[in-house]
């Protein structure tokens, strides 16, 4: 769900820079999917946090469903202008309708996507594997000799990530011996 926020954060966005590419004329109506966008758009990436994702996609959804109803509104109030025989700015009008329309389907696909997790979340059968999966982690954990002594770890260098021993040697270095050499150095004659 959170990639999804931020597509449609990305949709607003692009919405806007739309309508303000197409005419010199700039009216405010112009930046309102803009403003409804950057904060879906950060909300998406807030719900890539596992733990945040459940309040972030609740908080979008509430932005979303703002963003439709005031568009919804402000697409009422042109219609009732345009009946009355004002002049209506038709990128305006283009512009409320797409985000009211992004909206709307963001809200829609967020509501489905929380249902889904809600009902997931309180059927028996996932607490049954989740106590299951408790109980067999407890006993794993009995099961375990205490008694066993802890090793160091190994010295041959296994580990790709692990810095290479320098001085094998545990004295001191005298300029007559020569230092081992790493598994990591050029061993080409120079």
């Amino acid at each position: 769900m959170a990639r999804i926020g931020i597509v449609f954060g990305l949709l607003l966005f692009g919405l806007t820079i739309a309508g303000l590419s197409t005419t010199t004329q700039k009216t405010y109506t112009q930046f309102i999917p803009m403003m409804f966008g950057i904060p879906l758009l950060f909300l998406g990436v807030v719900a890539l946090n596992p733990h945040r994702r459940r309040e972030s996609v609740f908080v979008a959804l509430l932005l979303a469903l703002l963003c439709t109803v005031l568009g919804s509104g402000r697409l009422i109030s042109l219609f009732f202008a345009w009946m009355s025989g004002d002049h209506i700015n038709p990128l305006s009008l283009r512009l409320v309708a797409g985000m009211t329309l992004i909206g709307g389907i963001f809200v829609v696909v967020a509501e489905r996507w929380r249902r889904t997790r809600t009902q997931r979340g309180s059927t028996p059968a996932s607490t049954d594997r989740t106590s299951v999966s408790v109980e067999s982690a407890k006993s794993a954990a009995e099961a375990v000799d205490q008694s066993a002594t802890v090793t160091r770890a190994r010295t041959d260098n296994e580990n790709p990530y692990q810095s290479p021993a320098i001085l094998d040697a545990s004295g001191p270095v005298s300029p007559s011996t020569s230092a081992p050499t790493s598994k990591l150095t050029d061993r080409t004659p120079k």
